[in-house]
């Protein structure tokens, strides 16, 4: 086999190991996002709820405060009572009585409500804390792998273009120009096995003088259909 055409099989072989691991690690920023989209919408809705549980405990201890105001103001008014003079003076202090009564009562109502509501967000807070807890340990490890996965293919990747890079020092400048053309006109892969008389790249049935001149010649064939460099590895 001509030497230059067996450089140019190694060469390849080089190519195409660095083709298949950047195809492997293009999608991996897509996927580290993805990745921190769910964690980011899981936490969002914890952070909700937390937000939620806030601000009805802080409402409760508001009617809490209002509730005990009011009582004072009942035990004042009560207090009143007993010294009131005209009858006038007595329906006025039993009707602010019974307002802060009525308030109370509505502000009670309202506490009462707001724990139940509460009760019911905390059970819900707990399932999401736990679930995004679960998650973000999952995604975290997940997003662990592809960050090393990707490293370590980028570390290939740069020995074999340097392998590559020496490789290359060995191959004709005009050679190395037509191999990277047909390697860009066809999706990396520049040389193809002659075998059962077909190009294995293409399939096309091979003329049986460019068969037969693949096994005996050393010059450098390419296939007339896809224009690939032809090897016969016997």
């Amino acid at each position: 086999m001509n030497t230059h055409l067996q450089l140019l099989i190694a060469f390849q072989h080089l190519d195409s190991k660095i083709i298949q691991l950047q195809e492997r690690t293009h999608q991996i920023p897509e996927s580290i996002e993805e990745l921190n989209t769910t964690l980011d919408e899981s936490r969002e809705k914890l952070e909700e709820a937390e937000t939620f549980l806030g601000e009805k405990n802080a409402r409760r201890r508001d009617l809490e405060l209002d509730v005990e105001a009011l009582r004072g103001k009942l035990s004042k008014y009560r207090s009143q009572l007993t010294e009131v003079k005209t009858n006038k003076e007595y329906q006025a202090v039993l009707h602010e009585i019974a307002t802060a009564e009525g308030e109370i009562t509505t502000k009670e109502d309202q506490i009462l409500e707001g724990m139940m509501v509460i009760e019911e967000k905390e059970q819900l807070g707990e399932t999401l804390r736990k679930e995004f807890e679960h998650k973000e340990k999952e995604i975290l490890q997940k997003r662990s792998e592809l960050e090393k996965f990707a490293a370590e293919a980028q570390t290939q990747i740069d020995d074999l273009e340097n392998e590559k890079s020496q490789l290359g020092t060995q191959i004709p400048d005009e050679l190395s120009q037509q191999y990277g053309k047909i390697a860009t006109a066809r999706n990396g892969l520049a040389l193809a096995e002659a075998k059962d008389q077909s190009c294995q790249a293409c399939h096309v049935k091979l003329r049986p003088q460019l068969f037969a001149e693949l096994k005996t010649k050393q010059e450098i064939i390419t296939c007339e259909n896809c224009n690939r460099f032809l090897y016969w590895a016997g």
